[in-house]
C-alpha cells in the first residue's frame, strides 16, 4: 500500500513514527511522511527508503504556537489542510496515517473526501497530557490560552467524537486500549496494540569503549533519570525521596537529565533548595543521545518515578525499553503498564508513585542487594533481545494491521 503518514513534528527525530514507517517499508509498503520542516532541512529526502516531504514550516515558536491555537479552534491545522490534496495526488495515497489526536480531523475529513482509508495513532492520552503538561506553568497568558483552547474537557470531548469516525485505532499500550473501550465504547476488533519497544540493535548503542559519563562520580551510587521534565515525570518525589536515602546511604546521588522550561526547573531546584539536598540532587540540561545511552549504562540504577494519572496509565516510555537493553537495574513507580511489566517479566523493581519514602525504601533495598538487581536487569536485557520486550515482536500488530487492511 502507500501509505501517508501525517506528523506535526520532525522525521527522523521522532523514534516511534520512524521504527514504524522504517518497519512497514521493510515489509513491501510504500510510506510517505508529511511534516514539519527546519531551516537546515531538505525539503524531500528518502531516508532508509521512507519518502519524507517536509512542507510545514513555522517562523519561530511563536508563531508555531499560534498555529497550534488556530488549529484548536475547529481541530483542523491550515497547513497540513492545504498540503494533503497535493500530497496524496502526488503520491497516490491509499491510506491515511495519523500520529496522534491533533491532526485527527484535518486528516478524516481529507480522506473521507478522497475515499481513504484511516488509522489513528494515539501515541497517548492526548488529553489527560494537555492537563499535565500544562499544570506548572506560571506565565499567565500561557495559562489563559491553555484554559481556552487546550482543556482536558474540550479535548476529552473532540477525542470522543473523532476517534470513532477511523478504520483503525493504534494504541500504545493493554491499558490504553481498555480506557478506549471504557470512555468511548470502542469495539475491540477497532483497536490494535504497538507499543513503544526498541529494536534489538539499540543494544549497539552502549559502546564500551566510550569513556564513563559520569567519571567525575566514580565514588557514588548513582540514581539516574533522562528524560522530559515534566509534572507528570514525578521528579519531586525522587528529589524528596534522597532526604532519606541521603541517610542510609552517604555515597547516594541522584542526577536529573533532560530539557526543561524555566519554570519546572526553577520548581524543581526549590524542592533541592528548601530541603537541603544540593549536595545529593543535580539538574543537568539537555544531553546529545551518545551521551544519554552512556548515563544509562554507567548509572547504579535508572529510574522513572511517573506519578500515576489518566496520562501515564495509558503509555509506557521509550527509556523503559531503552534502560532494558543497557543492562543496568531499573526502577519505576507503580503506573498500571510499567507494574504490569516488571512483575510479569521479573524485570526490574517498583515503588509507590508520589511517595518519597517508598522510593527510599526501593532504592535502599536495591542497594542493600545489588547481585538480585543486576539479576534481574540481566533479565531485562534477555527478554529484551530474545524475547517479547523488542520491537521485532511487538510489530507484527502493525505489519499484520497494513497486510490485511486493504481486505
Amino acid at each position: 500500500m502507500n501509505i501517508g503518514m501525517l506528523l506535526n513534528g520532525n522525521y527522523p527525530a521522532d523514534i516511534r513514527v520512524r521504527k514504524e514507517a522504517e518497519t512497514l517499508v521493510e515489509n513491501n509498503h510504500s510510506v510517505f511522511v508529511l511534516c514539519k520542516k527546519n531551516a537546515d532541512e531538505k525539503e524531500y529526502e528518502v531516508v532508509n527508503g521512507v519518502q519524507i516531504i517536509r512542507k510545514i514550516e513555522y517562523k519561530n515558536l511563536a508563531h508555531e504556537g499560534i498555529i497550534d491555537v488556530i488549529a484548536s479552534v475547529g481541530f483542523v491545522h491550515p497547513f497540513f489542510k492545504d498540503e494533503l490534496p497535493y500530497f496524496i495526488k502526488e503520491n497516490k495515497i491509499e491510506v491515511l496515517h495519523v500520529h496522534d489526536l491533533p491532526l485527527a480531523k484535518t486528516a478524516f475529513l481529507m480522506a473521507k473526501k478522497k475515499h481513504l482509508k484511516t488509522v489513528l495513532d494515539l501515541h497517548e492520552n492526548y488529553p489527560a497530557a494537555l492537563m499535565t503538561w500544562f499544570s506548572w506553568r506560571k506565565n499567565p497568558i500561557i495559562r489563559l490560552k491553555n484554559s481556552l483552547f487546550f482543556s482536558y474537557k474540550r479535548w476529552r470531548k473532540y477525542e470522543s467524537r473523532i476517534i470513532k469516525k477511523f478504520d483503525i485505532l493504534i494504541a500504545v499500550v493493554d491499558e490504553m486500549k481498555q480506557r478506549l473501550i471504557e470512555q468511548h465504547n470502542i469495539s475491540e476488533s477497532k483497536i490494535v496494540i504497538v507499543p513503544n519497544s526498541e529494536k534489538k540493535e539499540f543494544i549497539k548503542n552502549f559502546d564500551d569503549s566510550a569513556s564513563n559519563y559520569f567519571s567525575n562520580l566514580e565514588d557514588k551510587f548513582i540514581i539516574s533519570y533522562v528524560g522530559g521534565f515534566g509534572p507528570h515525570r514525578g521528579l519531586h518525589t525522587a528529589i524528596l525521596g534522597m532526604k532519606a536515602i541521603s541517610m542510609k546511604i552517604p555515597n547516594a546521588f541522584l542526577v536529573l537529565v533532560g530539557p526543561a522550561n524555566k519554570d519546572v526547573r526553577n520548581h524543581l531546584q526549590n524542592i533541592i533548595n528548601q530541603n537541603k539536598l544540593q549536595d545529593f540532587v543535580e539538574i543537568r540540561g539537555r544531553e546529545p543521545f551518545k551521551n544519554v545511552v552512556n548515563i544509562m549504562k554507567n548509572s547504579s540504577v535508572n529510574i522513572i518515578p511517573h506519578i500515576s494519572n489518566e496520562h501515564t496509565e495509558s503509555a509506557v516510555p521509550h527509556k523503559f525499553y531503552q534502560i532494558l537493553l543497557s543492562g543496568k537495574p531499573l526502577l519505576v513507580s507503580d503506573c498500571a503498564p510499567m507494574k504490569r511489566l516488571i512483575h510479569q517479566f521479573e524485570i526490574g523493581t517498583c515503588f509507590e508513585s508520589e511517595n518519597p519514602q517508598s522510593f527510599a525504601n526501593a532504592i535502599e533495598e536495591i542497594h542493600a542487594d545489588y547481585d538480585v538487581a543486576m539479576q534481574k536487569a540481566k533479565k531485562g536485557n534477555d527478554e529484551s533481545l530474545n524475547g517479547e520486550l523488542n520491537w521485532e515482536f511487538t510489530s507484527k500488530n502493525l505489519v499484520h494491521l497494513y497486510n490485511n487492511l486493504g481486505n
